[in-house]
């Protein structure tokens, strides 16, 4: 009797350095692809840390291809070798540094077929004023059109806007989590709001997050006679400049600086309502996540938001990035029982069909099948 044939290997090239959106979906469908039995997936990862370890948890061969000490030729030799090694059919990558590196390593090893997801729009613009970034910014796009065999996009916002970037190249697959999974573990069943009020937050502490509008959304409404704590769950540079943001505002006592907290969904399930005040975003995790825990969401009308809260049937989108705006949306959701319930559970049911684990996962086996056959 003749041995089974193995199973074709996707090799992913990620980060890694943070435990951010783009890590938790690569870790979901790391974890995703394993249990479907259809491939088998490994990594390169340029930082040894959580993504790392929660891979080798679920037995996923890990090489780390350490950036902080390796050169770029460095890290190409190791994602060529990691690639002759597991006989790598697809090489799946996430990011920009990360593109380039693997697209080469790849090509070393004569991978055939090789994808890319982009997770979001860019933090910072890329101009001709920046001529070294710029110029990397163009390899960049040129390996994606033309050594790479499709681009993933994780809304119908990047799917615009990348398809005349990369012709004939994008498919829409969207971050998805495993709601059952995630209700079992962390749904809080008949919860009641608390007194004060539990509004929160979810992201790094940077400034395309705007946790400014958030701390000054907090003060609004305990002005106003609506008694909260802004619950900030995450960590990042401008802790120090958000904390004396809120003792200016005179309600250091309504912030809780929860910091960096895994999974913050330990957090997240305590919350009343969540707010997202980011000037921009892909499909955030953290999203998805409080739709199938039944939590009520404000957030900004940007990126890939509007769809994941259908256009405002599961959830409350905001137009004007102010505090004041976030406030009185925060108002109409505490005094509408009856049609926060009827978002709630539409949000349940829109995750369920839309993000889910079962239909995402399919996508990115029929992808990979076109270049691991």
């Amino acid at each position: 009797m003749s041995a089974p044939e193995p199973l074709p290997v996707v090799t992913h090239i990620v980060s890694g350095d943070l435990w951010a959106g783009a890590e938790v979906q690569v870790y979901q469908l790391c974890k995703a692809l394993k249990m479907s039995g259809a491939v088998s997936p490994t990594a390169v990862v340029f930082n040894d840390g959580i993504l790392s370890s929660k891979l080798r948890e679920l037995g996923i061969p890990v090489d780390i291809a350490d950036e902080t000490n390796l050169s770029s030729l460095q890290i190409i030799l190791t994602i060529r070798n990691h690639c002759q090694k597991h006989k790598s059919r697809v090489v799946h990558t996430h990011g920009f540094k990360e593109n380039i590196l693997g697209i080469i390593g790849k090509d070393l090893a004569r991978v055939p077929y090789s994808v890319r997801t982009i997770h979001g729009n860019p933090e910072t613009a890329l101009t001709i004023g920046r001529p070294v970034k710029w110029l990397v910014k163009q390899l960049d796009i040129l390996l994606g059109r033309f050594r790479q065999q499709a681009i993933i996009a994780v809304s119908t916002q990047l799917e615009e806007k990348l398809r005349p970037i990369f012709p004939g190249k994008v498919h829409k697959i969207f971050n998805f989590i495993d709601v059952d999974d995630i209700r079992e573990q962390w749904l809080v069943p008949q919860k009641s709001p608390q007194n004060p009020l539990r509004i929160g937050i979810v992201g790094r502490l940077v400034a395309v997050k705007r946790m400014d509008i958030f701390i000054e959304t907090i003060a609004r409404l305990n002005q106003q006679g609506v008694a909260c704590t802004g619950v900030i769950i995450g960590s990042g540079p401008m802790e120090g400049e958000l904390r004396k943001l809120a003792e200016d505002a005179n309600i250091s006592e309504n912030i809780d600086f929860k910091g960096f907290v895994n999974p913050a969904l330990e957090e997240l399930r305590k919350l009343d309502l969540l707010l997202m005040t980011s000037d921009h975003e892909g499909l955030p995790m953290s999203l998805l996540e409080a739709l199938a825990l039944e939590i009520p969401v404000a957030a900004h009308r940007v990126g890939g938001i509007p769809e994941v809260l259908d256009n405002g049937n599961c959830g409350w989108l905001v137009d004007q990035q102010t505090p004041d705006s976030y406030a009185s949306i925060t108002t109409t959701i505490l005094e509408t029982g009856t049609a926060r319930n009827q978002k709630q559970l539409a949000g349940l049911s829109h995750v369920r069909d839309t993000f889910g684990i079962h239909k995402n996962t399919k996508e990115y086996l029929t992808l990979y099948s076109n270049g691991s056959a």
